[in-house]
């Protein structure tokens, strides 16, 4: 792989993390960070969620998870239900108060890109989510 390539795929990334507002389409005026928000998200949607899960779907350390767990135990936004099938484990699900919470944080990340694409057209806009598809197919192919 030439340098150029692996320079020209992080100045995207840097472009696309800056453009896209990542830094803060959660935490301005949240208190939770745009990885927990992408968190609480997964909770939402994965049946049987685990801690471990957690860790392996994100690449995060488990401590990492761990405290961050523990601060949404703490605002009341999850909760934890040991599995009947082992009672070693201990699913995790949104409470209301974390579904609302969620649903805040979705639609600041909606009203973000609907910002972000006001000013382009039908046509480019189709291009840049085709080409959104395309870069997600290939990696995910690659990656799983």
């Amino acid at each position: 792989m030439s340098e150029k390539i692996i320079q020209d795929i992080k100045k995207f990334n840097r472009f696309y993390t800056r453009h896209m507002g990542l830094f803060n389409i959660y935490t301005d005026e949240s208190p939770y960070s745009a990885t927990e928000a992408l968190i609480l998200f997964e909770i939402s949607n994965k049946k049987d969620c685990t801690a471990a899960y957690l860790s392996n779907y994100f690449l995060l350390d488990k401590s990492y998870i761990s405290r961050i767990l523990k601060h949404f135990e703490r605002d009341g936004l999850i909760a934890k239900k040991l599995s009947e099938l082992d009672r070693r484990i201990q699913h995790i699900e949104l409470t209301d108060i974390g579904e609302e919470a969620l649903k805040t944080l979705a639609d600041k990340a909606s009203n973000t890109v609907q910002s972000m694409i006001d000013k382009i057209s039908e046509e480019e806009i189709e291009i840049v989510v085709e080409s959104m598809k395309k870069i997600e197919e290939i990696l995910y192919s690659k990656t799983q």
